[in-house]
C-alpha cells in the first residue's frame, strides 16, 4: 500500500501540473516500489520525468515536492510490519505511535528530512533546499524505514499544514493552536486536520493531509 503528498511549488509556473504528474507516476510505479532502492530509483526516474516536461512547456523551475510511506504488513502474523517513507523537500512525514509514549506526552516523531531552512532560520517557511524537477543541483531522495504496531498511525501532509498547527519552530514544540496529538490518534480525521490549520492562519498555503492507520 502507498500513500503520498505532492505539493507543487509556488513561486513558479507548473507546479500544479507537476505534482499530478508526480503522483500519476507514483500511482502506475506502486507494485514495482518493494524495496528502498527501488522506491529511491523511482523517484529519481519522476525527477527526470519532470525536468524533460518542464523543458518542453518552457517553464524553468517547474517542480513538486513528495512525501510518500509505503506499508508492508506482516500477512503471516497479522500483527505490526515495516514502513518504508521517502521525500524530497518539505512535505512532513509523522509518526504517532500508542505503544511508545502516550498520547498526552506528545507521541509524535520525524519520519522524513525537511529539505528547507527551518531548522537554521525558522522564519523561513518557504525556502526549499530541493524539490523534484530542480535542474541546479543533484537530487538526494531521502529514505528511511521502521517497524511499526498496529494501532500507529503516519500523517503525511504539505507544509501548509504543518507549519500552521506546529507553528515557526516546527516539530520542535507545539504552538498550542489545535492539538495534533489529539486530531490525529484520537479524532483520526484529515478533514478536521486540514481544517484547523486554516483557523490557525499562520501561513496562506495549499493545505493537503493524509492520515494512514496501520
Amino acid at each position: 500500500m502507498l500513500f503520498a503528498v505532492a505539493d507543487g511549488v509556488g513561486g513558479y509556473e507548473g507546479g500544479k501540473e507537476a505534482s499530478e504528474l508526480a503522483i500519476a507516476a507514483l500511482r502506475n510505479r506502486a507494485g514495482m516500489m518493494q524495496n528502498e532502492s527501488l522506491i529511491r530509483s523511482s523517484l529519481e526516474d519522476i525527477h527526470e520525468q519532470l525536468i524533460h516536461t518542464a523543458r518542453a512547456r518552457h517553464l524553468p523551475n517547474m517542480g513538486t515536492t513528495i512525501a510518500l510511506a509505503k506499508v508492508f504488513p506482516n500477512f503471516q502474523t497479522g500483527i505490526g510490519g515495516k514502513v518504508i517513507t521517502a521525500n524530497v523537500g518539505d512535505s512532513p512525514i509523522l509518526l504517532f505511535s500508542r505503544n511508545e509514549t502516550s498520547i498526552e506526552s506528545g507521541s509524535y516523531r520525524k519520519v522524513f528530512t525537511d529539505d528547507s531552512f527551518r531548522d537554521k532560520a525558522p522564519g523561513s517557511m518557504w525556502a526549499l533546499v530541493q524539490y523534484l524537477g530542480i535542474e541546479s543541483q543533484e537530487l538526494d531522495v531521502h529514505v528511511q524505514s521502521f517497524d511499526f504496531q498496529n494501532g500507529d498511525v503516519v500523517l503525511i501532509c504539505s507544509d501548509g499544514v504543518s507549519d500552521n498547527l506546529l507553528g515557526e519552530n516546527t516539530y520542535s514544540r507545539k504552538r498550542g493552536v489545535g492539538d495534533i496529538e489529539e486530531l490525529v490518534m484520537r479524532n483520526g480525521s484529515a478533514q478536521k486536520i486540514v481544517e484547523e490549520a486554516m483557523r490557525a492562519g499562520i501561513k496562506r498555503d495549499d493545505m493537503t493531509a493524509v492520515l494512514v492507520f496501520l
